[in-house]
């Protein structure tokens, strides 16, 4: 779950300074995809016809950005060095944080996950 969380933070970096890291049309794919597969399990689930359509749609948007993110963090990643330079110019690249802040960042994200997956266990626990 952290690692999941430390993608994403990265991912919205990376969209943030360059842009969609992934084609629009493979972004409605996985819209698309996703909004199936929602709607049919709430279908599933007892839902009627307008909540089933409703929570198809909740799941297409958070899935399609989860994935999106998590892709362009990757990226990230992967080209950080070239952002640095595109963006921040060779005498600054100093001064931006390395990869003990990656680290820095997994952990508080791994913090973060632990607190919010005994917060959800214990309301369902309730």
């Amino acid at each position: 779950m952290a690692l999941v969380m430390l993608g994403i933070a990265l991912g919205i970096i990376y969209m943030s300074k360059c842009g969609s890291p992934i084609h629009p049309a493979l972004m409605l794919m996985i819209g698309a995809i996703s909004f199936i597969m929602g709607s049919a399990f709430f279908d599933s689930r007892g839902a009627d016809q307008v909540k089933s359509l409703i929570g198809g749609g909740v799941i297409a948007l958070s899935s399609t950005f989860t994935i999106t993110a998590m892709i362009g963090g990757v990226l990230y990643i992967l080209h950080i060095n070239d952002i640095i330079k595109d963006n921040l110019g060779e005498s600054l690249k100093e001064t931006y944080p390395g990869w003990g802040a990656m680290i820095s960042m997994l952990a508080v994200c791994m913090v973060a996950s632990m607190i919010i997956l005994e917060f959800v266990l214990y309301r369902l626990r309730s």
